[in-house]
């Protein structure tokens, strides 16, 4: 009976003992899993606390540095200020170069920059070179001022989300209706423009061409004027490639009428204004045919040095656009790409018609 009892005893102890160990091990096995698992939510909040805390770095690449684009720098600053852990780099060639300006852009993808906005040299080199780079190594691309050239964005169409700037058919059309205003019957015309194969310059002179002729053309920039509507392009557009000394001494021969003799000249950029000193020296001894109409001068942009020629009665017009405003709205687009945020894929900032009667409203206007 004693060894019956015995037996009894040990064989609960050991099913005890079983019992026990297994609670221990089961115990520690979640002990284990929760610690490994508080881990894991310590590591998620600390990489989420770290993203949002860093601070996002977005380019603004102008074509070359100058009165203009170096306002949108100051916007690119403004939105970055508002928005707080963002930094504004505006990074360019010195001169209008589109080789220069790839290289800029594959500097700043190698530094690891978070967002690129762009005017746009030349379209097929920079979208088969730099930009194709960028979006290998997933930094988003947007263009401001000059997009890309319709048959680009039809062969890259996943290349460049946004496009923020001028809608440059419009002002082109509203340049070419100034004109109709100062000459109503007609005239003779010489344009002058930058590169001859930059999109938005192109578009800009299909506007001019479509507001005198009343025809609608397939592609920019159009068909040089031949007597439609009254109106005659001397020549096809001067091209100054962003030279100002170059752009002023096309003006000149035109002011002459030697060795080409136009009642009309139109400007689709500022370059010959963007020398103040150069261009008053030049304009100077023209005074009286500008003053009689003899020749009309229309001439784009509207930077305060401008302006103030304008109101010297140095030239009868100028349009402005917004470039602060494009390098403003450059960032907070880029921003809201990088956060995941809606977004609009096309942003056209405002234009302004600028007279010697309006020239110091109009400067605030486009400067704010």
């Amino acid at each position: 009976m004693a060894m019956l009892i015995k037996t009894l005893v040990a064989n609960t102890l050991a099913t005890t003992n079983l019992v026990i160990r297994k609670w221990i091990r089961e115990a520690i096995v979640t002990r284990l899993l929760i610690t490994l698992i508080s881990l894991t939510l310590l590591a998620t909040t600390t990489l989420s606390a770290d993203v949002s805390a860093k601070t996002l770095r977005f380019a603004v690449v102008p074509k070359f540095y100058g009165a203009f684009f170096d306002q949108s720098k100051l916007g690119c600053e403004a939105a970055a200020r508002q928005l707080k852990d963002v930094e504004c780099i505006y990074l360019g060639p010195e001169i209008s170069s589109v080789r220069l300006q790839d290289k800029v852009i594959e500097q700043l993808i190698d530094q690891g920059i978070d967002g690129i906005a762009v005017a746009i040299t030349q379209s097929k080199f920079l979208a088969e070179n730099s930009l194709t780079k960028a979006k290998a190594a997933g930094i988003p691309v947007i263009t401001y001022d000059s997009d890309f050239d319709a048959p680009t964005l039809a062969e890259h169409q996943d290349l460049r989300r946004a496009y923020i700037g001028t809608d440059n058919f419009a002002f082109g059309l509203a340049l070419g209706e100034q004109l109709k205003k100062l000459r109503p019957n007609g005239g003779t015309l010489i344009i002058q423009t930058g590169r001859p194969d930059s999109p938005n310059l192109n578009l800009r002179i299909m506007g001019i061409r479509s507001a005198l002729s009343g025809k609608t053309y397939e592609s920019p920039p159009g068909k040089r004027l031949q007597n439609d509507n009254g109106w005659t392009e001397i020549r096809e557009p001067f091209s100054n490639f962003d030279q100002l000394s170059q752009a002023v001494k096309q003006m000149e021969s035109v002011m002459k009428g030697k060795p080409i003799k136009a009642d009309s000249f139109i400007a689709v950029g500022g370059w010959p204004q963007n020398d103040e000193a150069l261009y008053r020296k030049m304009i100077a001894p023209y005074k009286i045919k500008l003053n009689n109409k003899e020749i009309v001068v229309i001439i784009s942009d509207a930077a305060p040095p401008q302006l103030a020629m304008l109101q010297d009665h140095l030239a009868h017009t100028n349009i402005g656009q917004s470039p602060y405003e494009m390098g403003r709205q450059a960032i907070f687009t880029l921003h809201k790409i990088v956060s995941d945020q809606a977004f609009e894929q096309i942003v056209f900032t405002p234009i302004k018609l600028c007279t010697p009667e309006n020239a110091e409203t109009c400067t605030k206007s486009v400067s704010d």
